[in-house]
């Protein structure tokens, strides 16, 4: 007769995760949710990674996409996603003028001299080679 196999439960661990840059400490906004100056110029990032939890409200926001679809498409686990779905919940407002500020200043990027004609750029190419 064949005996049944117990499996030990894993213990999670947490990570290996630099606590600071160049003398700077990473700042802990909410579970999973960190910010540095010198890491996405401060904007709020899951742990340990540099995704921001901009990408994650966008995904759900524009792609329809829910948090473990989300996690499958970044590689993440589903309670960092939940992590950054949780706290872009808590400060929406905040981060939407975020991304509108943003938005705008791609636009103008774009609008500038060099954004809207290829052309230009390519004509500075030619004559420097």
């Amino acid at each position: 007769m064949a005996e049944k196999r117990v499996e030990k439960e894993i213990e999670r661990q947490k990570p290996n995760i630099r606590e600071e840059i160049d003398g700077v400490k990473f700042h802990t906004l909410a579970p999973g949710i960190t910010t540095h100056p010198l890491v996405r110029s401060g904007r709020p990032c899951l742990e340990g990674t540099t995704i921001m939890v901009t990408t994650i409200a966008g995904l759900q926001k524009f792609q329809n996409m829910d948090a473990q679809q989300i996690a499958d498409h970044l590689w993440l686990e589903l309670l960092m996603v939940q992590n950054a779905l949780n706290y872009y919940a808590d400060h929406k407002q905040y981060i939407d003028v975020c991304n509108e500020l943003s938005s705008i200043n791609g636009k103008q990027f774009a609008e500038a001299q060099y954004g809207t004609n290829p052309d230009s750029i390519l004509y500075r190419r030619k004559s420097v080679t």
